[in-house]
């Protein structure tokens, strides 16, 4: 278990520079002079504006989240991923400063990381000894006290943070990109160190508003391979609400949702509880009687079984989504933007058709993506994954009450090998894809007046004679 003696002290401490200087208002400056000194540079770089700054806690109306002065928000975001596996720090430190990273995140034009972390590093707060290279004032440092300065400069800077429970156990270098927890809980980590955990990261936190929410559980799904039918449904991993009037406590993901969200609540009712929808629901009309999609894709049994929270105003429901680059799905063998709508509708964005209905609640679509190493993925006219992309960017930019965040920020994974979707370089300091920046600008309802030209460098200083893990390297050939 983690050791500390008062975690809402921790959560105030002010990190300090490699120089020991504390980090407060001198970050503002050097940020306002590096957003001036991009403006003023000819050409090498037009500049996004800032992302707007919503103030305070945020709440919901209907499937509107509002700030606390009561603006519409339109969260847009992207997911920031290595602090959930077993080197206990978000992936890139080896490259730049963490201040750096979150600089170009807040200069791109995003208001909100999806910051990824385990169950693991919350319970045992280990040692951080590698990974950061760039920031050596971590190294001796517990976890957490990483993930405090990551927080307290979100603030600091305007960016707001939901928390992901991504892993139970922090999975280890040669397991990085894998999972195989189906469930919220497992065997070493019972459901009760589920909700304990965030009962404690709900406290370290307390009245940080930078802290916007808390993502329950990463993709609740089905285990196994298939085949995908009501026997995998009911007995390989998380259901929702009663199957022919039979209740499946140990498995209904909609249940423990209520529980963590409200044992969250009754510490501080001002956050947004984050719920992903299931991989898999019975459906009769369909061949094998049930509906499949991506894990967590599925929000259909909301309609009957909605989850109901002892504080109202703080639910968002949340999907993930991808193209058929990940996976080829059967509806993308007619790829037209309607019939992707109507996929789309029956398992998801028919939320939005009542914001006055028993279910209603805000969406998000809290992991999408594509492949940034090959120009196809974005730009190709006639690629499927590029006709996806600009379809769900679309839709998007049509629906600006569906919050979003892109899946990934990483330019590289936590074992420093280069990654093919991510929004960064892989020295993490450039664009991976100049097309792609523009199209998740255009996709926000009122998008920044400017786009980013060039890709590198986004702020002055960041250029790194650092180098990612060659891509022959076996922690980098990992499927």
């Amino acid at each position: 278990m983690a050791s500390w003696s008062d975690p809402l002290a921790s959560s105030r401490r002010i990190p300090k520079g490699n120089d020991g200087v504390p980090v407060t208002m001198r970050r503002r400056v050097a940020l306002s002079l590096a957003l001036a000194a991009c403006f003023l540079l000819s050409p090498p770089l037009a500049v996004a504006q800032p992302a707007p700054l919503y103030a305070g806690y945020w709440h919901t109306d209907g499937t509107q989240i509002l700030d606390a002065a009561g603006e519409t928000v339109h969260l847009a975001g992207v997911n920031w991923y290595g602090m959930d596996d077993s080197h206990w720090v978000p992936a890139g430190l080896d490259a730049q400063r963490y201040t750096t990273i979150m600089d170009e995140v807040k200069l791109l034009g995003y208001n909100t990381i999806r910051l990824l972390i385990s169950n693991e590093l919350v319970e045992r707060n280990p040692v951080v000894r590698d990974g950061v290279s760039a920031n050596p004032q971590f190294r001796g440092e517990h976890a957490l006290q990483v993930l405090d300065a990551i927080i307290a400069y979100a603030g600091q800077i305007g960016l707001k943070i939901v928390l992901d429970d991504h892993h139970s156990a922090a999975p280890p270098p040669m397991k990085v990109n894998n999972s195989y927890e189906p469930l919220w809980y497992t065997r070493d980590y019972p459901e009760s160190s589920w909700i304990r955990d965030w009962q404690m990261l709900a406290t370290r936190y307390l009245n940080d508003d930078a802290v916007i929410g808390f993502d329950l559980r990463n993709e609740p799904h089905t285990g196994g391979s298939g085949p995908w039918n009501i026997h995998a449904y009911l007995h390989q991993g998380a259901t929702w609400g009663p199957y022919h009037g039979m209740d499946h406590p140990a498995t209904d993901w909609r249940l423990a949702a209520e529980r963590a969200g409200n044992a969250v609540l009754a510490i501080n009712p001002h956050l947004l509880i984050f719920v992903e929808g299931v991989q898999m629901y019975p459906d009769a009309a369909t061949p094998n009687g049930v509906d499949v999609s991506w894990w967590g894709g599925l929000l259909t049994p909301i309609k009957k079984y909605p989850v109901v929270l002892n504080v109202p105003h703080q639910l968002v429901y949340e999907v993930h989504q991808y193209g058929p680059h990940k996976q080829q799905m059967p509806w993308f063998k007619d790829l037209s933007y309607q019939a992707q709508l109507r996929v789309w509708h029956a398992q998801w964005t028919f939320i939005l058709d009542n914001p006055g209905s028993s279910y209603a609640a805000p969406v998000w679509l809290g992991e999408f993506g594509t492949c940034t190493d090959d120009p196809g993925c974005v730009q190709g006219k006639a690629a499927p994954q590029a006709r996806w992309l600009r379809d769900i960017l679309h839709f998007l930019k049509d629906h600006p009450q569906v919050a979003w965040s892109f899946f990934a920020l990483n330019g590289t994974n936590s074992n420093n090998c280069a990654t093919s979707n991510g929004l960064l370089n892989a020295s993490w300091n450039g664009l991976a894809s100049l097309p792609l920046q523009r199209d998740l600008m255009a996709a926000q309802p009122s998008p920044p007046a400017t786009s980013i030209l060039t890709s590198a460098p986004l702020l002055p200083g960041t250029a790194t004679t650092w180098e990612p893990r060659s891509a022959a390297s076996p922690l980098c050939q990992l499927a």
